[in-house]
């Protein structure tokens, strides 16, 4: 039930439940606690995280204490420690960082409404909705995500008093880096369809 690659290490601690495949050239630390996923190659998953029902990617690091449920992380993806990403897509090379939580559960009556378009919202008919992170994201420490909350690609998001409850999709034109750009550059690598045409 528990198929592992080639030029694997996985700490004695570590427990893992099938079916679950873990891909070559894999670190797993000390207490980590793996159920029912698929581990691609070249990932490293440090100390004490916790990952169900999850995917992830090539060349992805997790440190220590970061849990996934119901999530998939694509390639070259970063997810620091003491990060909870519940039923949530994150694109690939994409940075979250630590004590960052995405939602998933409606706490109010009714139910969530999420994105179908750019600034669209629509009822989805569903209690529970994960997030969905962009590729070639930054998102800093500590936020909160709000359930069914999207961010566009190349997005940097600063967490401060006005960003820390993300209750809103965040565009690109949201995005921190526009208010810094004299100083910091970053590119934009996925730009939207026929934007550029």
């Amino acid at each position: 039930m528990v198929q592992i690659g080639q030029n694997v290490t996985i700490d004695p601690s570590a427990v893992i439940h099938g079916p679950t495949t873990i891909g070559n050239n894999v670190t797993i630390g000390p207490g980590t606690y793996i159920d029912n996923c698929l581990i691609g190659d070249n990932v490293n998953i440090s100390q004490g995280c916790q990952l169900m029902l999850s995917i992830v990617s090539d060349g992805c690091f997790l440190p220590f204490r970061a849990s996934l449920f119901m999530t998939t992380l694509m390639e070259n993806t970063m997810v620091a420690q003491n990060t909870c990403l519940q039923l949530c897509v994150v694109g690939r090379d994409t940075f979250i960082g630590a004590g960052t939580t995405f939602t998933d559960f409606k706490l109010f009556p009714g139910r969530l409404r999420a994105s179908v378009g750019y600034g669209e919202l629509d009822e989805t008919n569903m209690m529970v909705l994960g997030g969905c992170v962009g590729h070639h994201c930054r998102l800093s420490s500590g936020l909160i995500f709000y359930p069914a909350r999207t961010v566009e690609s190349d997005v940097v998001l600063l967490g401060d008093d006005v960003n820390h409850y993300i209750t809103r999709d965040i565009l690109y034109e949201d995005s921190s880096h526009h208010a810094l750009k004299s100083y910091y550059s970053y590119p934009r690598l996925y730009p939207r369809h026929l934007e550029f045409a």
